[in-house]
């Protein structure tokens, strides 16, 4: 019996024989062995890589796998000095990732003509494998302000037709002034010049005109002075009338005469509002006691307090000039102690320019409509 079992066992089918060597892991699992060998080779099978698979590689990575990325340029607010559309430059998109090239465009583009209001501008990124990508910012072409009234007249006395208080330079005088000699700035420098200045700069998309009368020596209670003053206003030549006048006046040193000035004012001021013109009420400038010209310089203040109760009860504007030079009179009033330096006439200016401004002034506001961004003015 035994015999017959290891005869058995001895047969070739029946033994296991080691696989030849080889490099091959196929070769190794792989052969053609009878069934019957299946539960010795289970081991070696479980172990070992799928029959004819290689070893295992890692995906290739795509560097231009992310699409392309854009950044806008800042807003851009500009003002049109015409009211007109204007040319806008602004700055360039940048891009990022994507597959290159990547080309950004924007539309409407830089360096072309905007229409007055709001504008958005669309940027866009398109890599080469045309991923896009888009941002937008805003172009705003604003209206310039503009002003109600752009026909002005400066009526006065010497201050306004801007004589130069340097008693070291004089020119030679009128046969009407000869005791009373005096220079004139350049028309440039005298207050009514450089208020001219100052609203053309602003106010762009219009004409300003500020007319000069003033004249030396003039007193305003005199029925003279109400007669110019008359025909100046009545001559349809001007939408508002600047009025700073009375220094003169207090040349005699009397307080007396504040009553017969502010009443002259006062007529002045009806007058010019029975013609449709709009009247400004100016405080006079301060004085310097020691100068040849300040002789009154102790009435200033409580004739300008007068002046301030005439415009608020006339409901009138009141430009207070003696306010915004009291602080520094040593720049502002030359060396006569009465007339003023270029920097004072500038400051003048200025005063008048902020009260102009601030009641006259129609600022463009930006409104919304169905149609698109509009501009429109407010009223002063």
């Amino acid at each position: 019996m035994r015999g017959r079992l290891n005869a058995g066992l001895e047969r070739p089918e029946h033994v296991l024989k080691p696989a030849p060597a080889s490099d091959s892991v196929d070769e190794l699992v792989c052969p053609p062995f009878p069934l019957r060998t299946l539960p010795a080779l289970l081991f070696v099978a479980l172990s070992a890589p799928a029959c004819g698979d290689g070893p295992t590689q890692p995906a290739p990575v795509d560097p231009f796998s992310q699409g392309p990325g854009i950044n806008c340029p800042s807003p851009v607010s500009i003002t049109s000095p015409n009211n007109q559309p204007a040319v806008v430059v602004y700055g360039a998109a940048t891009s990022s990732n994507g597959a290159p090239p990547v080309n950004v465009s924007c539309s409407p583009a830089s360096q072309t003509v905007f229409p007055i209001g709001g504008t958005m501008v669309t940027c866009t990124a398109t890599d080469a494998r045309q991923r896009t990508a888009s941002c937008t910012f805003a172009v705003n072409v604003a209206a310039a302000p503009t002003i109600a009234f752009t026909r002005f007249v400066a009526f006065g006395d010497s201050m306004t037709a801007g004589e130069d208080g340097n008693t070291l330079s004089f020119s030679t005088p009128a046969a009407s002034d000869r005791l009373r000699p005096y220079v004139l700035f350049p028309a440039p420098k005298t207050y009514p010049g450089v208020l001219q200045q100052l609203l053309a700069a602003r106010y762009t998309a219009q004409t300003i005109t500020v007319g000069n009368q003033g004249n030396p020596a003039e007193r305003v209670a005199p029925a003279g002075t109400r007669a110019r003053y008359s025909g100046v206003v009545g001559s349809g030549q001007y939408d508002s009338v600047l009025i700073m006048e009375g220094a003169n006046d207090l040349t005699d040193r009397d307080a007396a005469v504040f009553g017969a000035v502010i009443d002259s004012l006062q007529a002045m001021l009806r007058d010019a509002r029975s013609r449709g013109v709009r009247p400004y009420l100016a405080t006079i400038p301060p004085q310097v006691p020691g100068g040849s010209r300040a002789l009154a310089w102790s009435l200033v203040a409580p004739f300008n307090d007068r002046v301030r109760a005439l415009a608020a009860s006339e409901g009138v504007t009141l430009v207070d000039v003696y306010a915004m030079l009291v602080s520094n009179t040593a720049l502002y009033i030359n060396n006569d102690g009465e007339h003023l330096t270029e920097q004072g006439y500038a400051k003048i200016a200025d005063v008048f320019f902020t009260s102009l401004r601030s009641t006259l002034e129609r600022a463009p506001t930006l409104s919304f409509s169905p149609s698109g961004v509009e501009w429109f003015y407010r009223k002063p």
